[in-house]
């Protein structure tokens, strides 16, 4: 039986071991309303990000462990709005628009690329300027009107898994669904969308789930809600009226992993419908050399190695081609099978594996277009 309860009652409790306070949003809106919150944690008042890091670093040896326990609310500086970094030499990029918010994750995932990014500022940040956002955002789309600008919030962060404690989405939501040139993905492994759930229209908005087996799951992403429960989010928001993203992303190949996706795969349209899905988009395990050594020192029970991996032509490394070929074509296909309207494309790849996996390139589909600027 579906019930709300799942949403309610097995949502992952955050509570910060400690809150920092940048002086200069020391009396914001957002910063008191936050701080009603967490009436008994310690508060550090006036402090920058930099003492801040300085302080986890004297008392954790897991300093990404430690930093991400600890919040500090602070002000965004400079340009919001910045082009996916996966836009790399040799790969195709689906002309993705990111934006920051949050700064780290609650969440723990063994193949996490913040572990090595944040490395030397793991706090977990929150920048709670938001109409400085949302006024950025309102000069550059209509500056542009013939431009579509796709703008997704989840690339340093989970976009809803701390979205009970700061609510950006309910300023957010209303903002995009008033544009007409411009799409918010709110990307998530979370099942916490009761504000979501709230909104009185949903047009511009794209709830997008991460998914993954539930074996992998329970042994590489640490702390996060389960597939069930992902689902159950996902069902909810597709009956409200939010068209909803799958990524299956990163696809992560070990024995019998064709079952697990598979029974993965059954498991989704169990709940979904292929009318109520915008896109699926499949991505392979990759990494930068650095990060290998972190996952192996943080995470001492990890399968991610298990296999050859190479270099690619943006630096990171991936599972041998003919491995990925593989699992793409697999799964596309099993997809595809659902429905064939399924718009269905690979993340981060290369020209070569687009037209091995789909026998052509994003400009030559028109359903896929629109999102591509190769």
């Amino acid at each position: 039986m579906h019930s709300t309860s799942l949403i309610a009652d097995k949502e992952m409790a955050f509570s910060p071991e400690t809150i920092f306070i940048d002086k200069s949003v020391a009396d914001h809106p957002l910063t008191l309303k936050t701080l009603l919150q967490f009436p008994n944690t310690p508060v550090e008042y006036n402090i920058t990000l930099d003492e801040a890091v300085q302080m986890i670093q004297k008392t954790s040896t897991d300093v990404f462990g430690a930093g991400k326990r600890n919040l500090i609310l602070t002000r965004f500086k400079g340009s919001f709005l910045k082009k996916c970094p996966g836009i790399s030499p040799g790969m195709v990029c689906c002309n993705y628009y990111v934006v920051n918010l949050f700064k780290n994750c609650i969440y723990d995932c063994s193949y996490c690329f913040l572990q090595d990014f944040l490395k030397n500022n793991p706090l977990l940040v929150a920048y709670v300027n938001v109409e400085d956002l949302l006024e950025e955002l309102d000069r550059t789309f209509a500056a542009h009107p013939d431009r579509t600008f796709r703008v997704g919030t989840g690339e340093l962060a989970d976009s809803l898994a701390l979205d009970e404690v700061i609510p950006y989405s309910q300023q957010l939501i209303p903002f995009f669904n008033q544009r007409a040139n411009a799409v918010l993905e709110l990307k998530t492994k979370s099942n916490c969308v009761k504000n979501l759930l709230t909104q009185n229209s949903t047009n511009n908005v794209i709830v997008s789930w991460s998914l993954n087996p539930q074996i992998i799951i329970d042994r590489e992403e640490k702390g996060t809600p389960n597939l069930e429960q992902r689902l159950e989010a996902a069902r909810l928001c597709a009956n409200k009226g939010y068209k909803i993203g799958i990524h299956l992303d990163p696809i992560i190949i070990f024995q019998d992993w064709e079952r697990a996706y598979h029974g993965m795969i059954e498991k989704i349209f169990e709940v979904l419908s292929p009318s109520q899905i915008e896109w699926i988009s499949l991505g392979s395990f990759r990494y930068r050399r650095s990060l290998k050594k972190i996952i192996n020192e943080r995470h001492k029970n990890t399968r991610l190695f298990i296999g050859e991996h190479i270099a690619s032509k943006d630096g990171k490394h991936r599972y041998l081609r003919s491995l990925r070929n593989e699992a793409y074509k697999n799964l596309r296909k099993l997809l595809k099978n659902v429905s064939a309207d399924l718009n269905v494309y690979v993340c981060m790849e290369t020209k070569e594996i687009w037209e091995g996996v789909t026998g052509k390139m994003p400009r030559c589909d028109e359903t896929l277009d629109k999102f591509f600027d190769l």
